[in-house]
């Protein structure tokens, strides 16, 4: 009963930043999850299909909002050199420490930090081909998702890809266990992220909401899901 709805109760994160060594911490723990647990092959799988219209040699213009690591990014990058593509990612972040680690966890190739909060727009409507997110939205009341997937669609000249956890029990036992080793944060924010996050239908209604219509639910593993699609399939 107690997973049939959203809980808003703040993670510690939400309000308080740690010092440095505490965020590399934290940083390289969802880092690995995204390695390994299929975060970042969530997006990837999306962008596999996005790239199929793709010429040959293109450059892609990607925005990543609330980056963190900028690990999925990385990720992206490197699939995109695999396939061909000249992926650009610019990873925008609120905190400045978040960035610190992320400049220091790999080469900058194909990647640049911008330090802004999303709902201040500093990019032109349609700056890039797409716009993207991480465990981002579970952070977010259901009105601020609308606010937010509009702001993308603003933002996007071709599509957006949105992954995160989907809320469920065994994804909570399983959270709940793997971050008991580390730190204390995590083991009180990890738990209760998959407590604020969503269920497919539920994003799908802001989707709705918000009017990009456009967008499409996939479930992945890892007890993640993405929200995804280009304008040109409308």
């Amino acid at each position: 009963m107690w997973m049939s709805s959203r809980t808003y109760e703040r993670e510690i994160l939400d309000d308080h930043e740690p010092e440095q060594p505490v965020v590399d911490k934290i940083y390289r723990f969802l880092s690995f999850v995204n390695r390994r647990l299929g975060g970042s092959r969530a997006t990837i799988a999306r962008f596999k299909v996005f790239s199929r219209s793709w010429p040959p040699g293109s450059r892609i213009r990607v925005l990543d909002i609330a980056s963190g690591a900028a690990d999925v990014p990385r990720a992206l990058i490197a699939w995109g050199r695999t396939q061909g593509f000249d992926v650009r990612v610019t990873a925008l972040d609120l905190s400045p420490r978040a960035l610190s680690y992320a400049r220091r966890s790999g080469p900058p190739d194909g990647l640049s930090f911008v330090c802004a909060d999303v709902t201040r727009p500093c990019f032109q409507d349609e700056a890039f081909d797409y716009v993207t997110c991480a465990l981002f939205f579970h952070h977010l009341t259901d009105e601020q998702v609308v606010t937010t997937l509009r702001a993308f669609d603003r933002l996007a000249q071709r599509g957006i890809v949105v992954n995160d956890l989907v809320r469920s029990r065994r994804a909570w036992i399983w959270t709940w266990l793997l971050t008991k080793p580390f730190h204390q944060i995590l083991h009180f924010d990890g738990p209760l992220s998959v407590r604020r996050a969503f269920r497919p239908r539920e994003l799908r209604a802001r989707a709705a909401e918000a009017s990009v219509h456009w967008l499409t639910i996939r479930r992945h593993f890892g007890h993640r899901m993405t929200l995804a699609g280009e304008k040109n399939r409308r």
